[in-house]
């Protein structure tokens, strides 16, 4: 099988001014803010001829402004576009959003400005006949998710994002028929880490294509697997500094004289170096693909981003925060995998933390074996982890697995 790899180069974007001048010397909060709305179910069913993937680019700087966030690079494929941040990452694709922000950004703040961009843009109209109490329009996309670990430094977030209650009231502002849960939380031990989650229902009139279940490809497919992790071994979050990087290993030259702007810089480049170095791109070893894309960012003087697309259509995404006390790095992937069991092993392999959790999403009418499930439940591989909490949930048309691990030295 030849394998098309895409490394540094066919950026479609990339802000050199931002990517020389980041520092994250003051950085402490990994924790994500993670929002994804699909508009529709399917990109067949899209009304007017555009999508997402019209939205000029200026547009999308404007909305990210409101989040206080600012776009690194991207990369494009034709079904899908794939933007770095300064705090994450964004997916785009036809028919719908996913937007991943930490530290002390407005994720949710996005929603106002993202909707009259639908509305203006693209002539698509969500408003429901109901208003908030504010008297303002309701929206009702196809489906939407909000999701969060709970906070290292609660007390330093800032606007909605202070408490779940207040980011619970301000979606239920927007949308219809949502509901919250908070997932592995201890009322007694009030720093137990813990998710939590806003989802509501499907949007079931949307569906005008019938769902076949046998077809694996189908667009109505959709799996989420993130692993969250904190307290990382010091051996490997010395991988994450830019003092320790092995840059004779970086066979790739600085070229700021090309004239399209779209040149790998430094932080780009020692992204691609610690991608390499700690096997990132090796995540999915025995997954068959035909073509990789790699978009990554190594901060100064520590952390890392990045974004890896699968045949054009999947992604995964990791960002690593990795200061002594606060450390922490997330994984989060699309990728239709018959063996999360494994993948899971490689990520824990290249940070080995004292304690994560990890969350698996899975549309039920996806065509995936049904024991995905119980083999992450009951992987013996784990054996340096005891497992806290063990969670599945029935939401709707998805099914959503959490499970709580901590290394057992740590246990008291």
């Amino acid at each position: 099988m030849t394998v098309d790899i895409i490394e540094l180069e066919n950026h479609s974007y990339i802000d050199h001014e931002l990517s020389s001048n980041l520092d994250s010397t003051d950085a402490f909060e990994g924790p994500e803010k993670l929002l994804e709305i699909w508009f529709y179910p399917t990109v067949q069913i899209i009304p007017n001829g555009r999508s997402l993937l019209d939205i000029e680019m200026s547009k999308w700087i404007d909305m990210l402004n409101l989040v206080k966030c600012e776009i690194l690079s991207m990369k494009k494929t034709p079904k899908m576009y794939s933007f770095l941040l300064s705090e994450s990452s964004m997916f785009v694709y036809d028919h719908r959003i996913i937007l991943k922000t930490c530290g002390t950004t407005l994720t949710l703040l996005c929603l106002p400005k993202l909707f009259e961009l639908v509305q203006n843009d693209l002539k698509w109209d969500f408003k429901v006949s109901e208003k908030n109490d504010n008297n303002e329009n309701l929206y009702s996309p196809y489906k939407v998710f909000y999701s969060r670990r709970s906070f290292m430094f609660p007390d330093k977030q800032k606007s909605v994002h202070k408490n779940w209650s207040d980011e619970v009231d301000y979606l239920n502002k927007f949308f219809i028929n949502g509901e919250s849960y908070v997932i592995g939380e201890d009322k007694i031990k009030a720093n137990k880490s813990h998710w939590n989650l806003y989802v509501t229902k499907t949007k079931k009139s949307l569906v005008t294509i019938p769902i076949d279940v046998n077809d694996s490809a189908h667009e109505h497919d959709d799996e989420t697997f993130e692993i969250l992790m904190t307290g990382l071994s010091d051996e490997k979050t010395k991988n994450f500094y830019k003092s320790n990087l092995k840059t004779q290993d970086t066979q790739y030259e600085l070229d700021s004289s090309s004239t399209n702007n779209t040149y790998a810089d430094e932080g780009h480049v020692n992204g691609y170096t610690m991608t390499k170095q700690n096997k990132i791109d090796e995540i999915y070893e025995s997954f068959k693909y035909n073509k990789m894309t790699h978009d990554a960012f190594a901060f100064s003087p520590c952390g890392y981003s990045s974004n890896v697309l699968i045949n054009d259509e999947f992604y995964y995404t990791l960002h690593v925060t990795p200061e002594n006390g606060w450390s922490y790095a997330s994984f989060e992937s699309n990728v239709q995998c018959n063996n999360n069991s494994e993948v899971l092993r490689n990520v824990l392999e290249i940070f080995k933390p004292t304690d994560f959790c990890l969350t698996f999403f899975r549309r039920k009418t996806t065509k995936k074996s049904t024991n995905e499930e119980n083999i992450l439940l009951n992987d013996t591989n784990l054996t340096p982890y005891e497992k806290l909490d063990e969670i599945v949930y029935d939401l709707d048309d998805y099914q959503l697995l959490y499970i709580h691990f901590q290394d057992r030295s740590n246990l008291k």
